[in-house]
């Protein structure tokens, strides 16, 4: 009997042992399992841009950004480029001191991003090499190269032009959920409604009493001539409350821009001109060589506004449609209070 007894015990330990060593060895949580792969699989969505609807999961962290437009979008939502390319094919093979290589924008980029060539070819070999997790430009840009974008990333294009009016605001929530980002795109709105009703109210002397305001766009060799009503600027300008002059009525959704001859300019009415200055081949601040070669011209200094003295030169690629951003408006809507508020004692 006692024998049984430990038979029995030795039995029993060893059933115990078995159990021990089996729940020791049980597997962990597959990845599919755990928490952190639930999230990710909630944080997938799918985006609509201008060819097709595109998943993608998380926040991107190796963006490519194929224009200054996007790249203004881009930083305004906190997101960094990994590489970009800009209106021009420069001579560096990264941007490693960005605020000196990109206009207006570079003093917000904390990476050193790839430098993909122009805007409209950027370079497929860069882009293999840097295996990016997004692509994203603006759809007039490359369109006709989109098949071979998306075979090196997900691909997105996009157009901020909605019904005739060309605005940031029309795309970047799509982009925004592009990156994951979204209640991002939101505070910029709030903020841009915010500047946008600051200078509102500090420029309303000036609206009262120099109403009328001619936007032109002219390249350094003064050879194209626009009447560009909608600009950048000239949207800003007209949500603060200005006339914007041009020659002839347009029908709603209808591009008020206008390509004209430089003898109808002294004929419009104008109070205040702002001629935005371009060069294709000149990235940096073309306006000071126009501004040259306008003081030279009689037909140009016949403007009403330019013979009371109230003409300003800027650069396209700010004022005039290049970047037209939220970095951009903010910019903008910075200096035109210094710049018009002075034309009061004037006037």
């Amino acid at each position: 009997m006692k024998k049984l007894f430990h038979s029995y015990k030795f039995l029993l330990l060893g059933i115990l042992a078995c159990l021990w060593v089996t729940a020791c060895m049980s597997p962990t949580p597959t990845p599919s399992s755990s928490p952190a792969a639930s999230n990710a699989v909630e944080d997938c969505r799918t985006v609509e841009h201008e060819l097709e609807a595109t998943k993608i999961c998380g926040q991107p962290q190796k963006v490519a950004v194929l224009s200054p437009h996007i790249l203004d979008v881009v930083l305004a939502l906190g997101a960094q480029p990994a590489a970009y390319a800009e209106t021009v094919a420069l001579s560096v093979e990264k941007f490693d001191q960005p605020a000196q290589q990109i206009p207006y924008l570079g003093d917000r980029i904390t990476t050193q991003p790839v430098n993909l060539g122009d805007r409209k070819n950027p370079s497929l070999e860069k882009l293999t090499l840097l295996k990016p997790d997004l692509i994203v430009s603006e759809d007039w840009l490359v369109r006709d190269k989109y098949s071979l974008l998306a075979k090196i990333a997900p691909t997105m294009l996009f157009t901020d032009e909605k019904n005739g009016h060309q605005h940031w605001r029309n795309d970047i929530e799509v982009i925004a959920k592009a990156l994951g980002r979204e209640e991002a795109a939101e505070k910029v709105n709030a903020e841009y409604l915010q500047q946008l009703e600051t200078a509102r109210q500090s420029l309303a002397p000036v609206v009262a009493t120099l109403p009328k305001i001619l936007i032109l766009s002219v390249n350094s060799a003064m050879t194209d001539v626009a009447i560009a009503a909608d600009s950048t600027v000239g949207y800003l300008l007209e949500g603060i409350g200005f006339q914007l002059v041009f020659p002839q009525p347009v029908a709603a959704g209808e591009m008020r821009w206008l390509q004209t001859s430089p003898e109808i300019l002294p004929t419009l009415g104008s109070d205040i001109a702002i001629v935005i200055g371009w060069d294709n081949s000149e990235l940096y601040k073309p306006e000071a060589t126009l501004k040259e070669k306008w003081n030279q011209t009689p037909v140009f200094r016949e403007i009403p506004a330019a013979k009371a003295n109230r003409i300003f030169f800027v650069d396209y690629q700010l004022w005039g449609s290049i970047t037209r951003g939220p970095i951009t408006d903010q910019l903008i809507l910075e200096t035109l209070p210094d710049m018009l508020l002075p034309l009061l004692s004037n006037s």
